[in-house]
């Protein structure tokens, strides 16, 4: 049995987390609330020729652009790939806030012009010289719909995620430039009066510097520390990998964690793609993903070659059995491949003998997309607490249980739990939006239940 390495490092605890979430949320409020009164404390020459309902249209478009602008200031911290970020908050969640934050802003950004020309009775930007600015801003109202329009139907715009993505950095910071122009001069608050106006100037320069360093991180990545030391098949479409350090010093990750992975291969494009690692870091000489083939790039997994080079950034995550209470039972339900993390997690809680009562429940389609079977059969053999129980919807076999995973099955496969355990769940989006909704029906706390989808 092996022990845990030196080399690991344990999570940030629970309260250090929610300590830091309080701060950083409390600062940006504090800090949204101090921008929503540059149109009351500086007020534009604009807003002393109105009156009544006029001064209250024309102040609430400010402050509505004004929130807009904050939003999109955050978007690249969210979607930066910050581990200290990830830390405290986790990257799905991340860039789960930065997708909110897409339909908030696209909201503000139609809203704001409709309640600064509406007071007027403007339709339209006049076609002069005096009004650049504000057809700067017309420019960044159409440069955001499109933004938009192309991330929520990237699937039927961009059949490849790398050109989807490269259009959408490069609008990215067309955004951002048009955004800081506007701001400083379409109104007399940004244009005179200085505190306002270096805030945007300070704001603008701290994003561009990350923008630039996320960029250059980018290229350093590109340096291949890792080659690829083995491919084995792993299940209906799906291969196991290896890859072993050229430099011999060890990930240094926790059990479920993910990382961004790509290849120096002819077999695929070098845009890194997150996958989770289904190796245990209390095995150091092994690090191992497994891949299912499920889009253009993936499918391609099967043509890598031994002796590819590798490069690896993470580990990100929260989705680790580390990072909750210790004294409650566990229960894993995986969708698929969803499995990777749950690998993960039993072979560590094998590998340094954790006695805690831990259940596997496995959906596949057929027996055919099972694989580590035999190592899930020695796990079971090896901890006394652990149990797995394979399910499958398209096919009957003897030592399964047949049947989608519905609220009925979860109540016969889960009666003799608890309902204070921890329970882990991975797998497509609609599994767990339902498996969630069930278990929340059944008992089980809802804090207790943590998700994790195949893209997040």
């Amino acid at each position: 049995m092996k022990k845990q390495p030196a080399a690991l490092t344990l999570p940030m605890g629970a309260r250090m987390r929610v300590i830091w979430t309080i701060a950083i949320l409390a600062f940006l409020a504090a800090l949204w609330a101090g921008i929503l009164t540059f149109p009351y404390v500086f007020a534009s020459q604009s807003l002393y020729y109105k009156f009544g309902w006029d001064k209250t249209l024309l102040r609430s478009g400010k402050m509505v652009g004004l929130t807009a602008a904050f939003l999109l200031f955050l978007q690249l911290p969210l979607s930066g790939r910050l581990k200290w970020l990830d830390r405290i908050f986790s990257l799905p969640r991340l860039y789960g806030a930065h997708r909110c934050f897409a339909y908030a802003v696209t909201t503000l950004v139609v809203l704001h012009p409709v309640l600064v020309f509406l007071p007027d009775k403007m339709l339209m930007i006049p076609f002069e010289v005096r009004y650049w600015p504000e057809w700067v801003g017309a420019g960044l109202l159409m440069t955001i719909l499109l933004q938009f329009g192309l991330g929520r139907w990237r699937p039927k715009i961009f059949k490849a995620y790398p050109k989807w993505l490269w259009v959408h950095r490069i609008m990215g910071v067309c955004i951002g430039a048009l955004l800081t122009t506007h701001i400083l001069f379409v109104s007399e608050t940004f244009e005179r009066h200085g505190l306002p106006r270096n805030l945007v100037i300070v704001s603008a320069a701290t994003i561009l510097a990350l923008w630039l360093w996320i960029r250059l991180r980018a290229v350093l990545m590109r340096h291949h520390d890792y080659i690829v030391e083995r491919i084995a098949p792993a299940g209906e479409n799906a291969y196991s990998i290896d890859l072993r350090s050229k430099t011999g010093k060890p990930l240094d990750y926790l059990p479920g964690q993910f990382a961004f992975l790509s290849f120096a291969s002819r077999a695929l494009s070098r845009e890194p793609h997150p996958f989770t690692i289904c190796s245990s870091p209390s095995r150091p000489d092994t690090l191992q993903f497994t891949i299912r083939g499920s889009g253009d790039w993936t499918r391609r997994i099967k043509n890598l070659s031994i002796g590819d080079k590798a490069a690896l950034h993470g580990p990100f995550g929260h989705f680790s059995h580390l990072f909750f209470p210790r004294h409650r039972d566990i229960i894993m339900i995986a969708g698929g491949i969803g499995i990777t993390p749950m690998l993960s997690m039993l072979r560590y809680m094998a590998d340094t003998g954790d006695p805690t009562r831990t259940t596997l429940i496995w959906s596949n389609r057929t027996s055919k997309h099972l694989f580590h079977r035999q190592a899930l059969d020695a796990m079971a053999a090896e901890l006394t607490g652990f149990d797995w129980i394979p399910t499958f919807t398209r096919e009957k076999v003897k030592d399964g249980y047949f049947g989608r995973l519905d609220r009925q099955a979860l109540e016969s496969l889960l009666q003799s739990h608890s309902r204070s355990a921890t329970v882990f769940i991975c797998g497509p989006p609609g599994m767990i939006l339902q498996l969630r909704g069930d278990l929340r029906c059944m008992g089980f706390e809802k804090r207790a239940v943590h998700c994790e989808t195949f893209g997040f």
